[in-house]
Formats: C-alpha cells, sequence, structure tokens
C-alpha cells in the first residue's frame, strides 16, 4: 500500500531520531566509562559520599535510558500512524479528517510552496524546518516530525520578521498571525525567509504591503496581544483597500 505523506514525513523523522538518542546515549555512555576508568583507584565504595556519587550516577543513567526509551515510543508510535504526528491550533477536525485531506492534496500534486527553513544546496539533503502550504492547509514540519496544521482560511497575515535572540546569535522569524494567536518559524537566513514569505504571499495576500513589514510586524504583534478588537479593525480597514 503507497503510504501517505503524513506517514513518510513521520517515518523518516522517526528514522532521524533514533540516530540522535542512540548517538546522544553513546556519547553519554563513553563519557561516564572514561570518567569511571580514570578515577576508579580513587573510588572507595566504603565511604558514605561515595556512594551517594555513584548512586545519583546510576539514578541519571536510569533516568536518561527511560527518557530515551519513551522518545523512541512516541516517535515509532507517530510512524505507525502518521496522523499522530498532527498538530493543531484550533479545535473541531479530527486528525483522521485533517490527515486524509493533507494526503491527498499532496498526493494529487497540489502543493503551492514547498520550502525548508535553511537554504541548501541542490542535490544536497534538506535541512532545517520545513514550511508548506496547500489548498486547505498551511503545514509547518518541525525536525521531531511534528506537524503543525493551519486551515488557510484562518491566517491574517504572513511576515518575515528580522530580531535577535539572545545576546549573539541573529534570527528571522517568519511571523503567521492567525484567528487566535501568532506562531513563529525560526531561521538564520535572511534572504532566505524573506524567499519564504514572498512565495507565500502569492496565495495569502499581503493585506499591509503598503508598509515596511519589518516595522509593522512589531507593532501588530503587540497590537494583536494587547487590543484583538483593534487589530482587526486595522485589518478589515486595509484588506478593503
Amino acid at each position: 500500500m503507497k503510504q501517505g505523506f503524513l506517514e513518510r514525513e513521520a517515518k523518516r523523522a522517526n528514522s532521524k531520531n533514533k540516530k540522535m538518542i542512540l548517538i546522544l546515549l553513546l556519547v553519554v555512555v563513553s563519557l561516564l566509562a572514561f570518567i569511571a576508568f580514570m578515577v576508579k583507584d580513587e573510588i572507595d565504595l566504603s565511604d558514605y559520599q561515595t556512594q551517594k556519587l555513584v548512586l545519583g550516577g546510576a539514578i541519571l543513567m536510569g533516568l536518561m535510558l527511560v527518557c530515551a526509551v519513551l522518545m523512541l515510543f512516541l516517535s515509532g508510535r507517530a510512524a505507525a500512524d502518521g496522523s499522530k504526528s498532527l498538530r493543531f491550533l484550533f479545535p473541531g477536525e479530527t486528525r483522521e479528517e485533517v490527515a486524509a485531506i493533507i494526503d491527498r492534496e499532496v498526493a494529487e500534486g497540489q502543493i503551492l510552496v514547498d520550502e525548508y527553513t535553511e537554504a541548501f544546496p541542490q542535490g544536497k539533503k534538506p535541512r532545517g524546518e520545513r514550511v508548506m502550504l496547500l489548498p486547505s492547509y498551511l503545514l509547518y514540519c518541525n525536525t521531531l516530525g511534528q506537524v503543525l496544521a493551519v486551515p488557510r482560511e484562518k491566517i491574517y497575515w504572513i511576515c518575515a520578521q528580522a530580531g535577535h535572540k539572545g545576546r549573539s546569535s541573529f534570527i528571522v522569524r517568519l511571523l503567521i498571525f492567525t484567528e487566535q494567536k501568532t506562531f513563529y518559524v525560526e531561521g538564520a537566513d535572511v534572504a532566505h525567509m524573506q524567499k519564504i514569505a514572498d512565495k507565500l504571499y502569492q496565495y495569502i495576500p499581503n493585506v499591509f504591503s503598503a508598509y515596511d513589514p519589518f516595522v509593522l510586524s512589531y507593532e501588530l504583534e503587540a497590537l494583536f496581544d494587547n487590543n484583538r478588537a483593534a487589530f482587526l479593525q486595522f485589518y478589515e480597514k486595509e484588506k478593503d483597500n
């Protein structure tokens, strides 16, 4: 039976997550083994403080193993049923209903925009998180295999918002205003993230095209959070223009 888009994405993410988790476990176990080898002559299990350290290390290793097994289980469960990887901002539709629509539209080649948050040379493996626009949904596929599905009719505005994260790392956020909340897709390449926003504008009209998005986005973000009615009034006015 031919796999649907969500199932393929879940299996790909599951394979990647397995490798990452196993590599991390191997690194941690190797590091602990090295430390134990270096201090083995200094370890005195009859000493109470040493017993506490050894017990603490054993508990930490146990917790890490439990977390790793749980993550592998959840990732494998999503891979077995692609609809379980779906996440929603709005209630109403079931995972099965949305999954069927997404798989059908992808199978029919109705992919309007398909971009990753990191630019990569042609022929190389895609990097970063995936943003896809279908006739019915905007999809945000993160690196853990979760797929956020946002109905297109509930999206107000999208823009590439430059900013800073912390004190040094420069980022660009793809800022997406929806009926209930805003959410963000982060990248580091200003031109590439702007290209994604421009592609989305072809299908989700930029109602604020008369304004500088890098300035307006911060003002609208604050207005959306603090005075939703004023945001909607401004949005409807610009939409009518």
